[in-house]
């Protein structure tokens, strides 16, 4: 029996062929993909680092703080004085002797040129601005006041997980250089005697990420970045592994249109491992529409709310603390 074949059907299979071969070939990619306008030119020359005593066989137990802006600190001294009393004031000015900090924001723009330390309100973008490390070493030193830390920030404020951080799904500028800045930092800790023990990356970023199409990478983008650090830095990190704790962006009319699909992503992450955390600074009510009283700056953190979300960081640390040693 002779079986006919139409030529329809023979045209459709011709022209299935031509597309199966050429999408063989012709990788598409779309109008957002990585491209040499988003180069940040990042400055790797990261001065040799200083400051330490000798750490006589202690642990010195490591954070590394990351992210945009408000990561970086924006929030004024001076309203802050204002909100608090002078007995706190004076903690947070003075700083904490056992939280040492060695900072690099913004492409060297603001820094401790390599000098791990003492944690206090000058670590912020700008003079007379600080960020969430003040919160972070007021609880650590409370909680753990015997206890070495050691906080390595490097900050970019305005930029996006999609271009910068991450390049195309893979290493991008601001994560490469995160990772020389905390390498040199950490080989520094044990150069000087100390037990390095790498615990947690605390990541307050997003903000740049909330236009739609950046909104629908960040789950793969955050993934990879995260998996990237654990195996980048495992040389360094602590036999329980490496948490990565989150920060929710907040509810501003910057992070418009997709601030809550975004949170919705990093809340989703953090369900996958017992080593991802997230916490959400809307629902613990931190503002960004009070400061400066003139003319507030709804991008960044109010004061007491920059103070706030250090705590909250330091706050689920002790609670990993607490639930794993």
């Amino acid at each position: 029996m002779r079986i006919k074949v139409r030529p329809i059907i023979i045209l459709f299979f011709i022209l299935s062929l031509l597309l199966f071969s050429s999408c063989k070939y012709d990788i598409v990619k779309d109008d957002y993909s990585w491209n040499e306008n988003h180069i940040i030119g990042m400055d790797d020359d990261f001065e040799k680092c200083w400051g330490l005593n000798d750490g006589e066989g202690k642990t010195a137990h490591v954070i590394i703080l990351t992210g945009q802006s408000n990561c970086t600190g924006c929030s004024i001294t001076s309203y802050l004085k204002d909100q608090i009393s002078e007995d706190d004031f004076s903690r947070y000015e003075n700083g904490f002797e056992n939280v040492h900090i060695n900072f690099n924001i913004d492409n060297h723009r603001t820094c401790s040129e390599g000098e791990f330390r003492k944690t206090n309100l000058e670590c912020g973008s700008f003079i007379g601005e600080f960020g969430p490390e003040v919160g972070i070493a007021d609880i650590l030193h409370k909680t753990y006041p015997e206890e070495d830390f050691f906080i390595i920030k490097l900050s970019m404020s305005g930029y996006t997980l999609n271009y910068h951080w991450m390049r195309e799904y893979d290493r991008g500028e601001i994560y490469n250089s995160t990772i020389l800045f905390a390498k040199k930092s950490l080989d520094y800790i044990k150069s000087m005697n100390y037990i390095v023990s790498l615990e947690a990356v605390m990541f307050m970023q997003g903000e740049s990420d909330t236009t739609e199409y950046k909104t629908d990478r960040y789950y793969k983008n955050l993934n990879n970045y995260v998996s990237f650090l654990r195996e980048d830095l495992k040389d360094y990190t602590w036999d329980k592994g490496l948490f990565f704790i989150d920060a929710g962006i907040s509810d501003s009319p910057y992070n418009l249109p997709s601030y809550k699909e975004l949170n919705g992503i990093k809340r989703k992450f953090s369900e996958e491992s017992e080593l991802n955390r997230y916490f959400s600074t809307i629902e613990n009510g931190l503002t960004t529409m009070n400061e400066p009283y003139d003319n507030p700056d709804l991008g960044h953190f109010d004061a007491l709310s920059e103070i706030r979300l250090g705590e909250l960081f330091a706050e689920e640390l002790v609670r990993i603390y607490q639930t794993t040693l």
